[in-house]
């Protein structure tokens, strides 16, 4: 599945997303995010031209017209607001399996997508945090977030990091990549590390919230 990174602003994420998706799944009302829809109808418009989006209308207009509350509703919303506020979305290559095998390939053998035992690269790419609201979890083996402390954190770790010292012979045993390739695998990783890593000295930097999210 492709993962994307969504920047949000830490205010706009915390005082406005936050409270009105909580509020809905505490009170099982879309009432409490009806002002955070209406606010959000341009971003949707302009989304929507922008990737090119069918003419199907988005939850948060059927909100705005007395939608009744459904978890699976509630869910799509969160997923519209976030999407929506987003201030940007980075398009760049990643290779998960490739980085956590150089970065912490002692988590190679586990399964599942326990967060808090994620190390400082799994936290990057996947968040360290469920995002919950209320009580309510947004797709919790898809998607999580970093918060302001967490962005800070990370940056600085990427910063630490040096890719000249990585070898092919760090990248044994990788799935699905012959021996023969890892020369070439190693490269395109070192490629796409700095997009990554200024990501997150980005976020750090306009103190934004990063959401990741597998879709």
């Amino acid at each position: 599945m492709p993962l994307y990174h969504l920047l949000l602003d830490a205010d706009a994420f915390h005082d406005r997303i936050r409270p009105a998706l909580a509020g809905a799944w505490k009170a099982r009302s879309f009432e409490p995010c009806r002002a955070l829809c209406a606010d959000l109808v341009p971003a949707a418009e302009a989304f929507a031209r922008r990737y090119h989006l069918g003419p199907e209308e988005p939850l948060l207009r059927q909100v705005l017209t007395g939608l009744p509350f459904d978890r699976d509703f509630w869910r799509h919303l969160a997923g519209e607001a976030l999407w929506y506020s987003a201030a940007e979305i980075p398009e760049f290559e990643t290779a998960p399996e490739t980085l956590c095998r150089l970065l912490a390939p002692e988590r190679r053998a586990e399964e599942g997508r326990e967060r808090v035992r994620f190390a400082p690269i799994e936290q990057i790419l996947f968040g360290g945090r469920d995002l919950v609201f209320g009580g309510g979890f947004y797709r919790p083996d898809e998607a999580g977030y970093n918060d302001t402390s967490a962005v800070e954190r990370l940056a600085d770790y990427l910063d630490s990091l040096d890719p000249g010292q990585w070898t092919a012979a760090d990248l044994a045993g990788l799935q699905d990549v012959a021996a023969e390739d890892l020369g070439e695998e190693l490269e395109y990783v070192r490629d796409w590390f700095p997009a990554l890593r200024d990501m997150y000295r980005g976020a750090r930097a306009r103190r934004q919230v990063v959401v990741c999210e597998l879709l």
